[in-house]
C-alpha cells in the first residue's frame, strides 16, 4: 500500500454480477470483501461507491453497506446504461472538484463504455486500476487502463504455476506444501498462457541491452505495455516468484536488498520456433490457429453465407462446416471453428441486439452467447477479400500487442500462421503490407 495514495472506487454492480454469474457459474456470489481488500492496497480509500438498481438488489445491501460503501441508486427503469452514465458524471465531477485530492481511480467494471472516461482520468493525471471478469472485459478498456485486475483471478484457487523450459536444469528447489486438491463444485481457473508473459518480460529487458534492471521498475514497465499483467494470473503469488520461474531467461541477483533482472543473451531463433512462439501467444488471446491452407476458403464462405444477414452467428458456422462436410471432407471442423474465433475476436462481423420479443437462440455449451444473435459482415467489409484481410491484421494485430513494432514480426513466421506455408516473395509482401495496415492501438 502506498500511504501517500488517497484512491477512489467506483463499482458497476451490474456488471460485475452478470460477469461473474456468467464465468464462474450461475451459484457464484461476488466476493466483495476480496475486492474492497485488493482496492485498499492501492491506497486509502477515501470514496467507495457502488451504482445499482437497489430496489431489486435488497439482499446484499446489508453487506455493501456493512463494508462502508456507499449505496447510489439508479433506476434500472431509465435504461441500461443508467448506472455508467451517473458513473461517469461522478467521476468527472470528482475530478473537477477543487477539494480533489485523489491520485488513484479503481473502476470494478469491464465494460467497454467506460475506455473514454479512463482516458480522461488518465489525461488529467490520475492512476487507474481496472478490475473486471476476463472474458468478459472490453479488451479496449483493459488497455486503457494503468494496470487492470482479473477478479476470477483472485478467488480460483491456484494452480501449481508452469515450469520454464530446461527448469528441471536450473530451478532451484523450493520445498511448498501441494494445494489441496479441488472440489467438482470450484469452478476451474481461468487459463491465462505465460508465453506472452514471457515475451513481454524480454521485450522489456531487450530495451536494456543487456544491463541489470531494478524488478520493481521492470514490473512498471510490463504493466505500461500491458496493463492486464499480473502475476497471479499465472497462479503466482509475488513478481518475485514470477521472475524466479524464468530462470532460463534471465539472470538474478540481490544488490543493496533490491531485486535486479538481467536478460540472458538468445540464442539465434529459427522460423519453426518463432511460429511455435506466435501460436502459443495468439491461443493466449483466445485466438487458437492450427495452420493450414485452408483457412482462406474458409473466411470466404464464412463470408457467402453470411453478407445477406439475417442468420445467426452460429448458423453461418454451422453453414460452413456443413459446405466442407459435403465438399471437402478433409476441411476438419477444427480448422472452421478456430477460424469462427479469428473472424469473431477480429471484428469481421456486427452482431444485432438482444431483441427481447423473440426466443433466444440457444449455442453450445462454451460458445460465446453472442453467436446466437443474427449477424452480418462488419461495414467496412463489402468482399470476401476484405473480410479475408480485416481477419489477418486482427491475427497479426494480436500478435503486436506483445511483440511491438511490426518490424520486429518474422514476415516468414507470420505467413505461416496465417496461410500455412510460404509461397514466395509476393506473400510477404503481402504480410508486409497487412502490417503497414494496422493502426496503432
Amino acid at each position: 500500500m502506498n500511504d501517500n495514495a488517497q484512491a477512489a472506487i467506483f463499482i458497476d454492480y451490474d456488471n460485475i454480477e452478470i460477469s461473474v454469474g456468467t464465468t464462474l457459474g450461475r451459484d457464484a456470489r461476488v466476493e466483495w470483501k476480496t475486492i474492497l481488500e485488493t482496492a485498499s492496497r492501492v491506497g486509502r480509500l477515501t470514496l467507495r461507491r457502488a451504482y445499482g438498481d437497489w430496489s431489486e438488489n435488497r439482499n446484499i445491501q446489508r453487506d455493501l453497506l456493512g463494508m462502508g460503501i456507499d449505496l447510489v441508486h439508479v433506476s434500472s427503469k431509465r435504461g441500461k446504461n443508467a448506472a455508467d452514465i451517473r458513473i461517469v458524471i461522478d467521476a468527472l465531477e470528482m475530478l473537477y472538484s477543487p477539494n480533489n485530492h485523489l491520485t488513484h481511480i479503481v473502476l470494478v467494471s469491464g465494460d467497454g463504455d467506460f475506455t473514454e472516461l479512463v482516458h480522461r482520468l488518465r489525461s488529467a493525471g490520475k492512476v487507474v486500476i481496472g478490475l473486471g471478469v476476463s472474458g468478459t472485459s472490453a479488451e479496449y478498456l483493459v488497455n486503457a487502463c494503468d494496470e487492470f485486475i482479473y477478479y476470477d483471478k483472485l478467488v480460483t484457487p491456484p494452480s501449481p504455476p508452469p515450469a520454464p523450459p530446461n527448469a528441471a536444469k536450473k530451478a532451484p528447489s523450493l520445498a511448498e506444501p501441494e494445494p489441496e486438491t479441488p472440489s467438482a463444485a470450484t469452478p476451474p481457473a481461468p487459463s491465462f498462457d505465460i508465453t506472452e508473459a514471457r515475451l513481454l518480460l524480454r521485450r522489456v529487458l531487450e530495451s536494456w541491452e543487456g544491463e541489470w534492471m531494478l524488478a520493481a521498475e521492470l514490473k512498471k514497465a510490463m504493466l505500461r505495455l500491458n496493463p492486464a499483467f499480473n502475476e497471479r494470473n499465472y497462479s503466482f503469488s509475488s513478481f518475485k516468484n514470477f521472475l524466479q520461474a524464468q530462470i532460463d531467461m534471465i539472470n538474478l541477483r540481490t544488490l543493496e536488498a533490491q531485486l535486479e533482472a538481467q536478460l540472458i543473451p538468445e540464442a539465434p531463433v529459427t522460423s519453426e520456433s518463432l511460429l511455435e512462439s506466435y501460436l502459443q501467444v495468439l491461443a493466449g488471446q483466445k485466438m487458437r490457429i492450427t495452420p493450414n491452407e485452408y483457412r482462406p476458403a474458409i473466411i470466404f464462405k464464412f463470408y457467402e453465407y453470411g453478407k445477406n444477414g439475417g442468420v445467426t452467428f452460429n448458423q453461418i458456422k454451422d453453414r460452413v462446416h456443413a459446405h466442407f462436410e459435403e465438399n471437402a471432407p478433409h476441411v476438419t471442423g477444427q480448422y472452421i471453428t478456430e477460424t469462427a474465433y479469428q473472424l469473431f475476436y477480429a471484428y469481421c462481423f456486427t452482431f444485432d441486439p438482444a431483441d427481447e420479443k423473440e426466443e433466444p437462440v440457444n449455442v453450445p455449451a462454451g460458445v460465446p452467447k453472442m453467436w446466437g444473435r443474427k449477424a452480418h459482415p462488419a461495414a467496412e467489409v463489402t468482399r470476401a477479400t476484405e473480410m479475408l484481410d480485416r481477419c489477418d491484421r486482427g491475427v497479426l494485430q494480436k500478435l503486436l500487442k506483445t511483440i511491438g513494432a511490426p518490424e520486429k514480426i518474422d514476415k516468414e513466421a507470420a505467413a505461416r500462421v496465417l496461410y500455412g506455408s510460404l509461397r514466395g516473395e509476393r506473400m510477404l509482401a503481402h504480410v508486409a503490407d497487412l502490417l503497414a495496415g494496422i493502426k496503432p492501438a
